[in-house]
């Protein structure tokens, strides 16, 4: 059986007799009808069958449990399930990113139609286009008189000259940084970014360094707060504790590699992915200092997006360390099929592709979803010139994953629990791949000061997965 979901359930669509009605009529965002929608919820919560109070719940979980006696017209599609109710996500957590905006025949239209379907943030880089993906868009927030302040800004530096983040580039300066700064400020016909990152690190100059050099930017009011992009855990965490410790704006984001999709090496030369198993109580330090995750290559460069990219019978491993020279199309792809083609991640697809078609979704969204259903302080960037997939990303803003999709698109199998609380946390879910996050398992999420001006919220629930693994070092 197949059921496609295309609107939010509310409380108008149960009738007095308990069946359940899905409205497809759109709606306009309103904050009233979103506070009565909770305060309903709760009461409904509070006359729902009895609920173990040993165990945590997720926002998911939840959801089921109050619409399960409602549900039983879709409750045979599957055993798990994309859940669609409107505002699931906080709009400014996805991110239109411009790395190829300089390649599109008509960037200015493109902007247009990612305004007019809601983008509000943008994510750009000094390198991206050799600075003409700044240029592009500070010609059309002047073109179309875009008022400034309805857009949120992200844009990155210090990597000079250099294009894919070698390790053996010149020594970034401070005055090499500020002229970046400086013209990226003058592409972008603005004059104060909102989030200025560092676009890589550089293990060559301490922390310290870097903190000192980002709050000169922030003192001078060239950027609202900064950030780090491609930084290890323990650099970052060092930045922030230094920073912390010595009265300086510590950094509010980092944008590592996180997607559906693990990849078993550095995509590209220099950077980070938090999507292996390993990086989940490093995940947890960040929302717990308030700090955001701001992921790039979230659909592994077209592997989540395509079913049939890069078939599995017809990838050859023995290439992937062929040589090849940076920066043309066949390293490209090289890199892309070392990270991405291995058999867990054709596992992942398969199953992102079966709840896709099982519930009316893309596969790029059912990924997409992936990564945002992790945390709140978790934020994706996308970037396409195709009308259609803005529409689908920004369409993620009513979607969420639910626990049994986010359960086994990880590859993990349900235990029953054990009697005590302890062991029922721990044995509620044994992983076939490595321990996993559960969906929306975070806490209510809020920058640290002075970053980003709009606050990312969540709902203020326990966790349901007791998260095994440790990060690469101790606090």
């Amino acid at each position: 059986m197949k059921a496609t979901v295309n609107a939010q359930i509310s409380l108008s669509s149960i009738s007095d007799n308990g069946r359940l009605y899905i409205s497809s009529k759109t709606t306009a965002r309103d904050d009233t009808q979103q506070r009565n929608r909770r305060t309903v919820n709760n009461f409904q919560r509070a006359k729902s069958k009895k609920i173990n109070r040993s165990l945590s719940i997720t926002c998911a979980a939840l959801m089921g449990l109050l619409l399960q006696p409602y549900c039983s017209t879709i409750e045979n599609v599957s055993a798990f399930s994309v859940v669609k109710y409107r505002n699931s996500v906080d709009v400014e957590r996805i991110i239109f990113g411009t790395a190829a905006l300089n390649k599109v025949e008509k960037p200015l239209e493109l902007l247009d139609q990612a305004y007019e379907k809601g983008f509000r943030r943008f994510d750009l880089a000094r390198t991206y286009g050799g600075g003409e993906s700044e240029r592009i868009f500070g010609e059309w927030i002047k073109s179309r008189g875009v008022c400034r302040d309805t857009l949120n800004i992200i844009t990155k530096g210090g990597m000079g000259e250099d294009k894919y983040g070698s390790p053996t580039r010149p020594l970034l300066t401070e005055e090499g940084l500020q002229n970046e700064v400086k013209a990226s400020l003058e592409a972008l016909q603005t004059d104060t970014i909102d989030l200025y990152m560092f676009h890589r690190d550089d293990p060559r100059i301490p922390v310290s360094t870097f903190v000192r050099w980002a709050n000169r930017i922030v003192d001078a009011g060239h950027a609202k707060s900064w950030g780090v992009s491609n930084w290890s855990f323990d650099r970052f965490r060092q930045a922030y504790h230094f920073a912390t410790l010595y009265g300086y704006v510590p950094p509010s984001g980092n944008s590592p590699q996180f997607s559906l999709a693990i990849p078993r090496c550095d995509v590209w030369p220099t950077t980070h992915s938090i999507s292996d198993a390993e990086h989940v109580k490093q995940i947890e330090w960040y929302e717990t200092k308030g700090i955001e995750l701001i992921c790039w290559e979230v659909l592994a460069k077209g592997f989540m997006a395509k079913s049939d990219l890069w078939p599995q019978e017809e990838i050859d491993p023995s290439t992937f360390d062929n040589l090849a020279e940076e920066g043309t199309d066949e390293w490209r792809v090289q890199r892309l099929q070392r990270a991405y083609c291995t058999d867990e991640n054709y596992r992942r697809r398969d199953v992102a592709k079966k709840l896709a078609e099982s519930y009316g979704c893309e596969l790029s969204q059912v990924a997409a979803m992936y990564p945002l259903s992790v945390g709140k302080h978790i934020s994706v960037i996308f970037g396409s010139s195709k009308e259609k997939h803005l529409s689908d990303m920004i369409d993620l803003e009513h979607l969420h994953l639910d626990d049994e999709a986010m359960f086994e698109l990880a590859g993990m199998v349900r235990k029953k629990k054990n009697s005590s609380h302890q062991s029922a946390l721990r044995d509620d879910c044994s992983p076939k791949s490595p321990s996993f996050i559960g969906a929306n398992n975070v806490k209510k999420f809020v920058r640290s000061k002075k970053s980003l001006p709009v606050e990312i919220s969540g709902s203020s629930l326990n966790k349901l997965v007791a998260l095994c693994g440790t990060p690469s070092s101790s606090e």
